[in-house]
Order: structure tokens, then C-alpha cells, then sequence
């Protein structure tokens, strides 16, 4: 979504007083957030209905009704909430972290003032809906593989980035404000959330959660690293048990999302593959070598990527981007297909979304 938020230590009083009957649904870590409303507004920044103090239900007590109501919407995970910012009402996510972990380092390093404005800085700043083609995914993957290239290049390894830490700053694609927990709903649970296209109105993508992320010293020689399992896949050096340079890993990582996420799907969660990104292949095989010392650097992975999308020709970046389990509705959405890109081409949008500057979320 947009901005995270880091502590060095809980600031604030701790949780507010409640009587059992008041709880409800929220859980403990719903009720730390609850203690930090007033800092957080003071700070320019409002939670839900939920999660101010003295919150009542608008909804009956019962199993389903809490599903049909706004404030019925529990957060996803216990450590992120999500909030608007009161000058813009921009909607940005806040992460509750351990100092011990090292996290607030990085996430606080690259939103300095000297990588703060750099363009090629694609990690936080202190995805759905689906890609419709494939112009759309090659943005995607420039700016990740960007990312990461930066972050290499200033002496940081990822160590986990996976598809499910890659975040997606989409508020420019909608209408309406959609809502954090569903977003086909508007945030006042008001009706649909309508959304324009990645082609129509760009998004931003940035690598988010930094919990396994190292900083390195780079006057040392960088010293190797045990790898982690990382989007449901450990890499070999982590089957073997034997420790290697973590910037390796990384491109392991990395080519392992776009082989499962599009080249062949990912089976251990039913996900189908994307037809029409074949010519990754070579490079994605390069990436995800069982030898580390074989694999490319994230330079060089850049270098190769811009080269394969630069021959790619414009009938095929504004191809559809079709998921291989898809059979009854091709022919429909194909021919819906066409109509669409004419008016793409009309508008004058590019094959590959070039994001504008969407609202400043470090601040």
C-alpha cells in the first residue's frame, strides 16, 4: 500500500482498560494498535473505526455478521495496520517491529535523505487486481529486479524476497479508496471499489519486509550466509546446510518468484502459470542454478532483462496475459481484449505503464 512506520520502542500508554463485554473480536495485537491511536493521529495518521478507543460494533453480535459490516474487518496480519494519512487521506500501512531484529536499520537506511529521491530505490518507504498483459508484468519485473539491484549494490541483502514480500502502491488505479482487508470494496463498505487498469493509471512496486535482511560492512569482504526458506522454496545452499554469499541466495529468490508466479505456477498453492513469458526462461534457468557461484549478479541480471524486453514488440507487450488453467472465458476476454487495447492506444498509453508521481509517503 504505501508508507510503514518504525519504532524503536513502544511509545504511548500500553493497552486501554476493557471489560470482556467491551473485546468483542479484537485480539491483543489488534488491541496494542488500539493503544497507539492517539500517537499515531497525533502523527498524522488515523486507523479505522476498529481500532479507536471506546470502538463499538455496528453490527449484531453473531458468526456472520461481523463479515458484512466495515468495522467487522480484523486486520491480516498481527505486526501491519493500515491507515490513511489525514492531510491526503493517501492510504498507507504501518509495521510493528522488533529492534532486536535488525529490521528498523534497513528500512530506515534506505529512507534517508540520499536514497529517499533516488528513482531506482524501490525498497518501502518509512497484488491484485491481475496483471491483463504482459507489458504490465515487464514494468513489474524492471522495477523489482531494479530494486534489488539497488539494494545489492549498497552492501544489503534481501534474504526473503519472495512474491508475498513485494508490495504494490495501487492507490492512483482506483476510483474510490478501496478497502485494506477486501479490496473489491470501497473503504467506507459503501459499494464496489472500481479500479482502472496497471496500463491505464501505472502503479509503483517496491520490496517490502526486512526482517531477514542484513546490512553488510563494505570496507569487509562480506561473509556468507545460511539461506532461508523463501516463498514456500528453500535454495539448494539451504538444503545442503551449507552457508554462501547471501546476494546469491537472493537471485535464487528472485528467479524462483517469476518461474512459479509466471513461467510453470506454483502446485503447492494451486497457482497456474502465465502463457507468454517464455522468453525469461534462459535467464530465470541462470538464476535459479544450484551452484551460487553460477548464477548471475543482480547487475548483470538487470543488464540481461533489458536486453530480452527491449526486442519484445509492441503487439506482444500488449498481448493478454493469459493463466494457463483458463479455458471457458479465452475467447470472450480475448475478444474483449482487443476493444480494450484500442482504447489504450487511443489514450496514448504505453505498452509498458510508466508510473507518475503518486503522492509523497515518506514523510
Amino acid at each position: 500500500m504505501g508508507e510503514y512506520e518504525y519504532h524503536d520502542r513502544i511509545i504511548g500508554s500500553l493497552l486501554p482498560s476493557h471489560s470482556s463485554s467491551d473485546l468483542y473480536a479484537l485480539d491483543e495485537s489488534e488491541l496494542w494498535w488500539i493503544g497507539h491511536f492517539e500517537f499515531l493521529k497525533n502523527h498524522g495518521y488515523m486507523m479505522r473505526p476498529r481500532y479507536r478507543p471506546g470502538w463499538k460494533p455496528s453490527y449484531k453480535p453473531g458468526i456472520l455478521e461481523p463479515l458484512f459490516s466495515e468495522d467487522g474487518q480484523s486486520q491480516d496480519h498481527p505486526y501491519v495496520m493500515d491507515a490513511l494519512r489525514i492531510s491526503d487521506s493517501y492510504m498507507v500501512a504501518m509495521k510493528r517491529v522488533k529492534v532486536s531484529t535488525g529490521e528498523d536499520q534497513v528500512a530506515t537506511f534506505f529512507s534517508n535523505e540520499q536514497h529517499n529521491t533516488n528513482p531506482r530505490n524501490h525498497c518501502i518507504r518509512v497484488m491484485d487486481p491481475r496483471f491483463r498483459t504482459i507489458g504490465e508484468a515487464v514494468q513489474f519485473f524492471q522495477e523489482i529486479i531494479e530494486g534489488l539491484q539497488y539494494m545489492h549494490e549498497n552492501n544489503v541483502a534481501h534474504r526473503d524476497c519472495a512474491s508475498n514480500n513485494m508490495g504494490m502502491d495501487a492507490n492512483l488505479m482506483f476510483t474510490r479508496q478501496y478497502h485494506p482487508i477486501n479490496p473489491k470494496k470501497r473503504h467506507n463498505w459503501s459499494g464496489r471499489a472500481l479500479h482502472h487498469s496497471r496500463t491505464r493509471c501505472a502503479p509503483k512496486y517496491y520490496l517490502i519486509d526486512f526482517g531477514q535482511s542484513r546490512i553488510y560492512n563494505p570496507s569487509e569482504s562480506r561473509p556468507s550466509e545460511y539461506a532461508l526458506k523463501s516463498g514456500g522454496y528453500t535454495p539448494p545452499e539451504g538444503d545442503a546446510g551449507i552457508p554462501c554469499d547471501p546476494l546469491a541466495t537472493d537471485v535464487y529468490i528472485l528467479g524462483t518468484m517469476i518461474r512459479t508466479s509466471f513461467l510453470d505456477g506454483d502446485p503447492n498453492v494451486s497457482k497456474p502459470g502465465v502463457y507468454g513469458f517464455e522468453f525469461l526462461r534462459p535467464l530465470v534457468n541462470d538464476m535459479i542454478a544450484d551452484d551460487p557461484s553460477s548464477r548471475p549478479t543482480m547487475a548483470e541480471v538487470a543488464s540481461r532483462f533489458s536486453d530480452l524486453s527491449a526486442k519484445l514488440r509492441w503487439w506482444k507487450l500488449r498481448s493478454r496475459a493469459v493463466q494457463k488453467d483458463e479455458v471457458f472465458a479465452k475467447p470472450f476476454r480475448a475478444v474483449y481484449h482487443v476493444f480494450w487495447t484500442a482504447s489504450m492506444m487511443l489514450l496514448l498509453k504505453p505498452a509498458i505503464p510508466s508510473p507518475k508521481n503518486a503522492p509523497d509517503v515518506l514523510q
